[in-house]
């Protein structure tokens, strides 16, 4: 426990650091490219900070500088950071860095992620979105009633089929995209510019201390800090990034959220935009963004979908180490729901130990979302044909699943 609060206390005092020092990714980058030290936590280290500064690792002039303003400035970054520990623990406030194997997912394989960031709620529904999906959901915070209509209808589709919703707790659509989603299977994310404990704007308290009790509230800035204009665009990158593809429900020609559908278009994901009318000012954006090639959100089915194809990716992409996941999580009988997740990985490393329960369990993990054809369900579960239309069809004798126009859906969730 020593190591892992040593730990926490370099994590602070990183996040204290980027916000009251010249040091950034470019100089942190270039020490650890020669071998001055292994990762951000070393900053933490003062005697390390004075060995670099002797000049026996051919840094840049520049990052040689810096690093010595760090080493005068060190105790006044640490007690900023001890100031950033003691608001975290009075508002029951926790750290998640990029080199713990919690870290999201979707971040780990994109560039320019935060090294650390923060939390408070329910941290479950961060590691669950991996294998069941997650949907950006931005728009306007002053919207039409048509675009509440549709934010609430959809993302209450998508809630129920365990996507979770993230959004930036703004009024307008962020406030609904939370309010229709934080009591569905999926619950709901909230991306902050600020402080986690910092509520923004002041009067959406409500539905802070709502996602805060049943979902999970984020930030990549420390406990304590305002939320400054010039964060929001940097918020918005998190918001694309945490999810599998992006709804504009409502923007107009200038608005915050065109960046957050840029990130995402900049990440490889898809961006729905739903439609409205052309003489509608606060809708002018999100035309603009159809216009540039985003796809027309007509209903949540496309959305399930673009969903279902990022999640076959990252399933098979998934570099989890499976001894340590087995030890935490598999036990000697399998249960459908409680080691879903377990029967998963043990399925991509390990496939031959699997009954063929345990194999239905799993086919009927991914038609939870949306009916399949059992070519696709070959894909999803890697089995042969033979081995799936063997199951499906025990499947559908004894009334778990049935077949309309070549695809299984489940009778019952």
């Amino acid at each position: 426990m020593v190591e892992l609060t040593e730990a926490r206390n370099s994590d602070f005092f990183y996040s204290s650091l980027m916000l009251n020092s010249d040091m950034n990714y470019k100089t942190i980058n270039d020490l650890v490219d020669h071998n001055a030290m292994s990762n951000y936590r070393d900053l933490h280290n003062i005697e390390l900070l004075k060995e670099i500064v002797k000049g026996s690792f051919s840094l840049k002039s520049d990052t040689v500088h810096k690093v010595e303003n760090l080493i005068d400035s060190f105790n006044d970054i640490e007690k900023i950071a001890k100031n950033y520990r003691q608001i975290a623990f009075d508002n029951n406030i926790d750290v998640v860095s990029c080199l713990d194997i919690t870290y999201p997912y979707n971040w780990k394989n994109l560039s320019g992620m935060p090294k650390v960031f923060y939390y408070s709620g329910n941290y479950d529904i961060i590691d669950r979105m991996t294998l069941q999906g997650s949907v950006a959901v931005v728009g306007s915070r002053s919207p039409s009633r048509y675009a509440e209509y549709a934010t609430d209808n959809i993302c209450k589709i998508l809630g129920e089929k365990g996507i979770t919703i993230v959004s930036g707790m703004a009024y307008g659509i962020d406030r609904h995209a939370h309010i229709s989603t934080v009591n569905t299977p999926g619950g709901t994310v909230a991306v902050l510019a600020g402080g986690v404990d910092n509520i923004y704007p002041p009067k959406n308290k409500d539905i802070y201390d709502l996602i805060k009790n049943k979902g999970v509230i984020i930030s990549e800035m420390p406990p304590g800090q305002k939320p400054l204009r010039q964060y929001f665009p940097s918020r918005n990158r998190l918001i694309a990034g945490l999810s599998d593809c992006t709804l504009v429900m409502e923007a107009g020609s200038v608005s915050g959220t065109l960046h957050t559908a840029s990130f995402a278009a900049n990440q490889g994901k898809e961006v729905f935009v739903l439609p409205n009318n052309i003489y509608y000012e606060n809708a002018l954006g999100g035309l603009k963004l159809l216009e540039d090639g985003g796809n027309v959100l007509l209903n949540a089915d496309s959305v399930i979908d673009s969903v279902t194809r990022s999640l076959m990716y990252k399933r098979m992409d998934m570099g989890c180490p499976a001894e340590l996941y087995y030890q935490d999580k598999i036990k000697d009988d399998f249960s459908e729901q409680a080691n879903i997740e377990a029967l998963r990985e043990l399925a991509r490393v390990k496939p031959e130990v699997l009954t063929d329960e345990n194999w239905k369990a799993l086919i009927k993990d991914s038609l939870t979302l949306k009916p399949l054809c059992a070519d696709e369900l070959c894909v999803l579960t890697t089995l042969p044909f033979y081995k799936v239309s063997k199951l499906l069809t025990e499947l559908e004798l004894n009334g778990t699943v049935c077949q309309e126009k070549g695809k299984y859906s489940l009778t019952f969730v």
